[in-house]
């Protein structure tokens, strides 16, 4: 009986030197920059903004041209921003693509579907994406079909944009 106590023992004092540290199991995900970014000028932070600006919009209308494409049954709309985050040292590039079914001629509005990507224009990473319903998020318009930003998922538009905000902020 003495040698099961003393294995119990010894297996929970073994088990306990693997348990994570507290702070370590906050539910946050680990920054994906260890390091900060270097401290940038004014003038580099406007030239690589800049530079952020020139590389979206070249991507765009490379893969989306004037910004609409028509199928049979749906007509899509694409629109970009950019964000140059200096303290990730990030370029982002946010791709928003409406997705509606071309209208029947009856009248009634036509059900739409939302895409947000997000990248990081260099790398091409994606980020982050959201997939749902147009509308802004009522209970009946239904939750989107994809929603999270990195490791992080989302139940709504709303959700998702302030998730997002980490990201485009200046």
């Amino acid at each position: 009986m003495r040698r099961r106590l003393a294995l119990w023992t010894l297996l929970g004092a073994l088990c306990a030197c693997d348990a994570p540290p507290r702070d370590a199991a906050t539910g946050q995900p680990a920054a994906r920059h260890e390091e900060p970014a270097a401290v940038r000028s004014k003038e580099q932070v406007r030239a690589r903004s800049e530079q952020c600006e020139k590389k979206t919009r070249d991507r765009f209308r490379r893969d989306w041209k004037d910004g609409s494409a028509n199928t049979a049954d749906r007509r899509m709309t694409a629109e970009f921003s950019n964000y140059y985050n200096a303290k990730l040292d990030t370029c982002f590039y946010l791709l928003t693509v409406r997705r509606s079914a071309n209208d029947d001629g009856q009248g009634g509005a036509p059900a739409g579907i939302l895409s947000r990507k997000l990248f990081d224009i260099d790398t091409a990473e994606l980020y982050g994406e959201y997939l749902g319903p147009a509308a802004d998020g009522s209970p009946a318009d239904g939750f989107p079909n994809a929603c999270r930003l990195e490791a992080l998922h989302c139940g709504s538009r709303r959700e998702w944009e302030v998730l997002l905000d980490r990201y485009i902020q200046d």
